[in-house]
């Protein structure tokens, strides 16, 4: 399944970009790769991703990831990620970033975090 991302951006500032099929290697990751890259450009580094409906991560993908983490760290912002599926969760545990990323186990949860920081 293609990967699909949609962006919204609250009042708070934060913007939240809801990703749903597969984060695998392909145009598709890479897109969503330089929406993160243009989000930083424009001073824009309180980012929550969406992952409900995320079915599939691969080594690409963990890589994708990882990567927007640096790029809005070296920004000064935070990138959290909400809503894993198992499935998801369980490769970022296996890849061992799960110690790396900030993981929340909801939107909800994610959002709470960046107005506290």
């Amino acid at each position: 399944m293609p990967l699909k991302v949609d962006r919204s951006s609250l009042e708070s500032g934060v913007e939240v970009i809801k990703l749903a099929g597969s984060l695998t290697l392909g145009r598709d990751a890479q897109n969503f790769e330089l929406s993160v890259e243009e989000l930083v450009k424009n001073q824009q580094t309180r980012i929550v991703l969406d992952m409900t409906d995320v079915s599939f991560v691969d080594s690409a993908g963990v890589g994708i990831l990882v990567g927007c983490h640096g790029k809005v760290a070296t920004a000064g912002g935070k990138l959290r990620m909400a809503a894993l599926t198992p499935r998801a969760l369980n490769v970022l545990k296996i890849s061992k970033v799960d110690g790396i990323l900030f993981l929340d186990p909801t939107v909800d949860a994610s959002l709470a975090a960046l107005a506290a920081s």
